[in-house]
């Protein structure tokens, strides 16, 4: 609920100076020649206005709600399972066979997609449009989409070009 002033000279002379300054304000800060102030119904009885003057000034925005759809996410849940289940096979052939160019793509192309979707979910979550900002999450959300690209592009080129992810892993691990 909110309390709105009257607009009249009358009525800015009998009130007091702070609601004089609000009401001379008013011209600058609205639109429809109103001036609000967050108020109960008491207080607005309380200051002498009648219920007429009591007005509600905020009304919840209509949204379109969307018709709920049981499987709506259940594909993307599904996907991000079946990715991190596939991956303890791939590491346990990586480990058991050594390295080998069918094992070394796909764990090329399995953890940066897994690592992207995670970085996704911490974006979502934590780097929304109300805290950074719509450009600054839309900033956020390609920059993680051009660093995925980059790290396919770049695994891709580390299996065929060089000595590949699992004799990395094994030269880091006897390092």
């Amino acid at each position: 609920m909110a309390l709105r002033l009257a607009a009249s000279p009358l009525a800015m002379s009998r009130s007091s100076p702070s609601i004089r300054l609000a009401a001379a304000l008013r011209s600058s800060s609205s639109l429809n020649g109103r001036v609000y102030f967050h108020a109960s119904r008491n207080a607005a009885a309380a200051s002498g206005q009648t219920s007429a003057d009591v007005t509600d000034v905020y009304k919840a925005p209509v949204y379109k709600s969307q018709v709920p759809n049981q499987v709506h996410g259940s594909y993307h849940w599904d996907f991000e399972r079946l990715l991190s289940v596939s991956m303890i096979p791939l590491f346990a052939a990586s480990a058991m066979n050594g390295a080998h160019p069918i094992t070394d793509g796909l764990l090329g192309v399995v953890v940066p997609i897994h690592a992207h979707i995670g970085w996704d979910a911490m974006v979502t979550d934590y780097l929304h449009p109300g805290k950074v900002g719509v450009f600054g999450n839309k900033a956020i959300s390609w920059t993680l989409r051009g660093a995925t690209v980059l790290v396919l592009v770049g695994c891709y080129q580390f299996n065929t070009t060089d000595i590949g992810l699992t004799e990395l892993v094994k030269k880091a691990w006897e390092a």
